[in-house]
């Protein structure tokens, strides 16, 4: 996979290392099932006492290690201000690092736990056992909130469209939120009941808050952790049945390329670059063999195939166009805005299906998701 993918930074992050430490001590236990053993109803469940663990965890951990920082900087506050910022910024140095550690731990274990009920490790593709796309690798990144790696696939830029301002932007804002929860709150307090409240320091606010924050980052995780596990059986399930049926064969050498430019310009698209898409595009590469570049995230080449192609090709192309685009869970405006292009007289035929699979994807109902990524040679 080494001419396919060009990875721009061949060095692991420190905190996916430690995060695939983790997930390796965790273990791969062998089970019988496979995901679409259970219902969409039983999944939900489980999935849900998961996430409830994690968060009962999460929170009991931030109340546990805030209230020595709130208890030293309340017992302090009437030192001399070196005396007092030094033991309180001595603490909560400290109890930050604690806290940083069990976190990441809970969230690893959620994920690994997620993992375990969707069993990946049945799946036994190599290509998909090392590199950036390793699910191990995956996964780490997910409980940890870590960005993907930025890399080209067969030429293709996942970034290309991607604004990296908006992106930090964004990261910097998400990492104030505590921040600015807390200021928000003793705000309110301050203002409503004074320093106190019946003889409590309004600073013990900040315990409730870490809980809340806490709690709220460890849901997002397992939810992420849902889906881009869904998404990795799913890709298996849509090539496991394409080799089946033997669909590949009655696709022209045309058709062929444009089924990756049909994955290609919706991961450009997506403009969130999510793995999913990745997975679904290594994927329908191995199964086709195709190592080479050729301009597989131009949109307008991918249009012009939809031209040329046979009418069967065509259906087959947008449908494989549709599974990738509602892969990630949501529809970009880039998306909303060029799919018309692609679906022309039977857009209002193709959306309601992408609609549905969006939300089965971002709801985590996999076998009503499965049951819309049914690739043939028929329109919708």
């Amino acid at each position: 996979m080494t001419e396919v993918i060009t990875v721009k930074e061949k060095k692991l992050p420190a905190l996916e290392r430690f995060g695939i430490y983790y997930l390796n001590i965790f273990g791969q236990r062998e089970f019988a099932h496979t995901v679409f053993d259970f219902t969409d109803e039983e999944l939900k469940q489980r999935v849900n006492r998961i996430a409830a663990k994690g968060v009962f965890l999460s929170a009991l951990t931030g109340l546990v290690l805030v209230w020595p920082t709130v208890f030293i900087d309340v017992m302090k506050q009437h030192e001399p201000w070196y005396i007092h910022y030094a033991w309180t910024s001595g603490i909560t140095i400290l109890c930050v690092a604690i806290e940083f550690y069990l976190l990441f731990i809970i969230a690893l274990k959620a994920v690994h736990e997620v993992s375990e009920l969707i069993n990946i490790h049945s799946h036994k593709k190599d290509f998909l056992k090392t590199g950036p796309f390793n699910i191990t690798n995956i996964l780490a990144r997910t409980a940890l909130e870590l960005p993907d790696p930025e890399l080209h696939i067969l030429g293709i830029d996942p970034f290309e469209k991607v604004s990296k301002k908006n992106l930090l932007i964004l990261g910097l804002l998400y990492k104030l939120k505590i921040v600015i929860t807390n200021f928000v709150a003793k705000f309110l307090l301050r203002t409503g009941f004074g320093e106190t409240i019946e003889g409590i320091s309004i600073n013990y606010i900040a315990l409730p808050v870490e809980c809340f924050w806490n709690g709220v980052v460890i849901n997002r995780v397992v939810d992420e952790a849902r889906l881009r596990l869904f998404g990795f059986a799913l890709s298996n399930h849509i090539a496991d049945n394409v080799l089946h049926d033997h669909l590949l064969d009655q696709l022209s050498p045309e058709a062929k390329i444009g089924c990756l430019r049909a994955v290609g310009n919706a991961v450009v698209m997506a403009q969130n670059y999510h793995p999913n898409m990745i997975v679904l595009l290594l994927r329908f590469q191995h199964l086709l063999h195709i190592d080479k570049d050729n301009g597989y995230d131009d949109w307008n080449l991918f249009l012009e195939t939809l031209k040329q192609v046979n009418e069967k090709e065509r259906d087959f192309l947008l449908n494989l166009f549709t599974i990738a685009v509602a892969f990630d869970g949501k529809i970009s405006k880039l998306e909303a805005n060029n799919m018309k292009d692609a679906y022309g007289e039977y857009y209002k035929m193709y959306l309601p299906r992408l609609i549905d699979l969006t939300e089965h994807m971002r709801a985590g109902r996999l076998n009503a998701a499965a049951s819309l990524c049914k690739l043939d040679f028929t329109a919708g």
